[in-house]
């Protein structure tokens, strides 16, 4: 089921669906993809084909793949990877990658992709940790996920290589506010 989000006036007046991605959103979700912001905040390669997008996108168990669309248009792009696998690891998530179409940027689209998969992760999918890792220099990203209330949990040095230089990775986290209480039981 689609869901709708009204962003607040001084984002954007104009109403974003939200929806799980489609085969046929394999075009411009390759499009999304290939902005430069897109490649510099992520682990990305400035250049991948319309197949490999078209593979990232499939149906995938214990992921959730959706679009943000406006005006009929992908403005969004997000991805919540969980561990049906591994049972010890079921209240984990990771969000894999929030990407933004150039067009669409500074209007909320970002804010409204992480604020689906903060909404999944609490109230449908009982996620208790959910993990982010961000360049350091992707400002930008530290700054919307801080405001999620994620706080950075460990820095990894070198961990991205762009621009012909390395650059740190922040471990990024949040955990449900009950969890903080379970984490602080004392056991040991």
């Amino acid at each position: 089921m689609a869901q709708h989000y009204r962003l607040p006036e001084a984002m954007s007046d104009l109403l974003l669906k939200m929806r799980h991605v489609r085969a046929s959103d394999a075009e411009a979700v390759h499009d999304l993809l290939q902005s430069d912001h897109v490649n510099r905040g992520t682990m990305r390669l400035s250049i991948e084909s319309l197949s490999m997008v078209t593979g990232r996108i499939a149906e995938t168990p214990g992921a959730t793949k959706i679009v943000a669309v406006r005006g009929g248009a992908v403005a969004g792009y997000a991805e919540l990877i969980r561990y049906p696998k591994l049972p010890r690891h079921w209240h984990c998530a990771d969000i894999n990658l929030i990407a933004t179409h150039p067009g669409h940027r500074g209007k909320g689209v970002g804010h409204a992709l992480l604020q689906q998969m903060v909404d999944l992760a609490d109230k449908w999918l009982q996620i208790v940790r959910l993990l982010f890792v961000a360049r350091a220099g992707n400002r930008r990203a530290i700054a919307l996920y801080e405001a999620f209330g994620f706080a950075i949990e460990g820095r990894m040095p070198g961990y991205v290589f762009l621009d012909g230089a390395y650059e740190d990775a922040l471990v990024m986290r949040r955990l449900r506010p009950f969890a903080d209480r379970i984490a602080d039981r004392g056991e040991g």
